[in-house]
């Protein structure tokens, strides 16, 4: 019998872009205090409490896992916020090393939980960290006071860490300006960031059509040039 509460909301079994170079499985956890504009995943905000049902999920998820240790490099853990569930994380990771202790593992993280985050990163291999705005376009964006202290202070623990991580924007034009892209990317530079991506908004749910400003980001060359000058392994995610 599986040992972790974990609450799975979603689930992509085979994946090649949620991991760097790695062929994984992405497991989206139930819940999150911010409530973004742009979120897509708006059916994973809400917290409640582990059912039978998710229990169910989760020992079909190891039993999926079982049967590609032979086919996945990778196992990432996204959201919602999957910091929520740190002490999950962390029992799930320990119950998949036992059959597959090949695995590496990835976070997908808005940074709300620092500290959640420190204890969870001992068990990680790779982090993807979403840095919004800044800091006075954050509240903004989450509805939630002090946000972006939040995720800068997540962003210290990460260069501190010395975790393999990415830091990723999300470029909504109803929000962010280029100079407000310019600016994070400047901030990124001068704490040492390596790798930074920007990537189009999307519609949050299918029904809304798409923004047509929202490619302003990428196609401007000018704006791209001075964003790698500042990171120079940078990617435009269209």
């Amino acid at each position: 019998m599986a040992k972790s509460n974990i609450i799975i909301g979603g689930l992509v079994p085979f994946t090649t872009i949620d991991y760097p170079t790695k062929i994984s499985a992405v497991l989206f956890l139930q819940g999150c205090p911010w409530r973004c504009i742009y979120c897509s995943n708006q059916q994973l905000l809400c917290y409640r409490k582990p059912t039978q049902q998710d229990k169910e999920n989760y020992e079909y998820v190891l039993e999926l896992l079982k049967k590609r240790t032979k086919i996945l490099d990778a196992v990432v853990f996204s959201g919602g916020e999957a910091t929520s569930q740190t002490d999950e994380i962390i029992t799930a990771i320990e119950e998949i090393k036992e059959f597959a202790p090949h695995f590496k593992f990835g976070l997908h993280t808005n940074g709300c939980f620092p500290e959640k985050l420190s204890k969870l990163l001992p068990y990680i291999d790779w982090v993807g960290l979403d840095i919004k705005a800044p800091c006075k376009k954050y509240e903004q964006i989450t509805k939630v006071k002090g946000s972006g202290e939040f995720a800068f202070e997540s962003l210290e623990i990460l260069l501190k860490s010395g975790k393999d991580f990415e830091v990723r924007t999300t470029a909504d034009p109803t929000v962010l300006t280029k100079d407000d892209i310019l600016e994070i990317a400047e901030l990124l530079s001068k704490a040492g960031v390596k790798h930074y991506a920007v990537q189009r908004c999307r519609p949050a749910t299918k029904d809304q059509p798409n923004n047509p400003l929202a490619m302003q980001f990428f196609m401007d060359k000018e704006f791209e040039e001075k964003l790698r000058s500042l990171i120079p392994n940078l990617e435009m995610r269209v």
